[in-house]
């Protein structure tokens, strides 16, 4: 198989770019993909710019992914998290999103916060770093799911809070 077949049988860039934006903003701490805070960033394509996901390709055979979000001020505050990103709380979600607002989300710590002296306010607000694994870890499965080998390089960029 030639270079040139190979790149035809693979998912252009455009592809690519949207499926990590709509695996990227399905993580609820991510309110949307920015297009930076200096420079307007993203994939372009003919007629089409998918903002906050840059793809770049040092090489033939590499990929770089570099994924630009907005996050949710009260993934960083008090909503408890469980390790796959999922909210838990009794009412089945955060306020506002099906539960009460007077209810108390039930949240377990983790075996290392218990033991590192953890919040013992009973939530768990996230950290950057739970963050950025979360949206890599979404970048890798879409990655994976548009047949692509997995990327060299997944930068994430905090660009807001709100």
């Amino acid at each position: 198989m030639t270079e040139q077949q190979a790149a035809q049988k693979s998912v252009d860039d455009l592809s690519l770019a949207r499926a990590v934006a709509e695996a990227v903003c399905q993580i609820p701490a991510v309110l949307e993909l920015s297009a930076g805070r200096f420079a307007r960033e993203g994939t372009y394509g003919p007629g089409e710019f998918v903002r906050g996901v840059v793809l770049q390709r040092p090489t033939p055979d590499s990929l770089e992914v570099e994924v630009r979000v907005v996050l949710a001020e009260q993934a960083l505050r008090s909503f408890p998290v469980q390790r796959d990103g999922h909210y838990s709380t009794q009412s089945g979600g955060p306020a506002g999103a099906g539960g009460s607002a007077g209810s108390q989300p039930q949240w377990r710590p983790h075996p290392s916060s218990a033991s590192s002296g953890g919040s013992s306010s009973g939530s768990h607000a996230l950290s950057l770093l739970e963050l950025s694994e979360q949206i890599r870890t979404a970048v890798k499965r879409a990655l994976a799911q548009a047949g692509q080998q997995p990327a060299r390089m997944i930068h994430v960029f905090f660009d807001d809070v709100r």
